[in-house]
């Protein structure tokens, strides 16, 4: 299988999902669908609230919403589904295909100065034993590095990640992450399939937005064997 991102479209509902080998799934809602976890049955699942830091959780059954604070979850749990919302920083997928585990993440520039993004490889490491060059990275849409103008102090924040043009100072989020990745070990990381500034048919984008009416939907899970399940079921049945 080609690991890519691909545009679906299922009754003119529009959502992105990356194509990766079974049990994992990974989607990304658009603003040009109701309810993304209606429409492809993507539940239970687990939202946090979001504080852009470096707090992740490790969950194994559905959370009542709000009471988990962080931007990290992850989980090997199959049947449950995590969840990360968006509107210009960057949906970080990871995923364990030995150890049949994942996570997502929320990154923006506050997220990477607390190092979130280390301290995603280290829970792999930590509660799944999971090898760095084993795992899978996966970016969602994000804002493009010409559309995020940021003020001169991310000099001192990022030295040597800062892009000056005609005066103004501009942050590429998406590298960054990506060279953090890189360096924790990570071999297979995915870029993003679109910028969310530059499409406002299909994305929220608080840079963009003069009032912010929603959230894009970042979503990753594991599928339950649905064929096991009905074989146990069946069996039981039998008995």
């Amino acid at each position: 299988m080609t690991r890519i991102w691909q545009l679906k479209n299922l009754s003119k509902e529009l959502y992105f999902q990356f194509l990766i080998e079974k049990p994992f799934v990974i989607y990304f809602s658009t603003k040009r669908i109701a309810d993304i976890h209606r429409t492809l049955n993507l539940v239970p699942y687990v939202e946090l609230e979001q504080v852009h830091s470096k707090t992740i959780w490790k969950v194994d059954s559905p959370v009542p919403p709000k009471e988990l604070s962080g931007d990290g979850l992850i989980t090997s749990k199959p049947g449950l589904y995590l969840v990360i919302k968006v509107a210009d920083c960057y949906p970080l997928f990871i995923i364990d295909p030995l150890n049949i585990a994942c996570g997502v993440f929320h990154v923006g520039w506050r997220g990477l100065k607390e190092g979130i993004v280390e301290e995603a490889v280290s829970k792999f490491t930590e509660y799944f034993h999971s090898q760095p060059e084993n795992l899978i990275a996966v970016f969602g849409p994000g804002i493009k590095a010409e559309n995020y103008e940021v003020g001169e102090e991310f000099k001192i924040y990022f030295p040597g990640s800062v892009i000056e043009k005609n005066s103004k100072y501009y942050f590429d989020i998406f590298q960054v992450a990506a060279n953090k990745l890189k360096r924790q070990g990570v071999k297979e990381i995915y870029g993003p399939p679109a910028d969310t500034f530059s499409n406002p048919d299909l994305f929220h984008s608080k840079r963009r937005d003069v009032e912010l009416k929603g959230l894009n939907r970042a979503i990753i899970g594991i599928e339950k064997d649905l064929s096991l399940q009905t074989l146990i079921e069946d069996s039981a049945y039998n008995l």
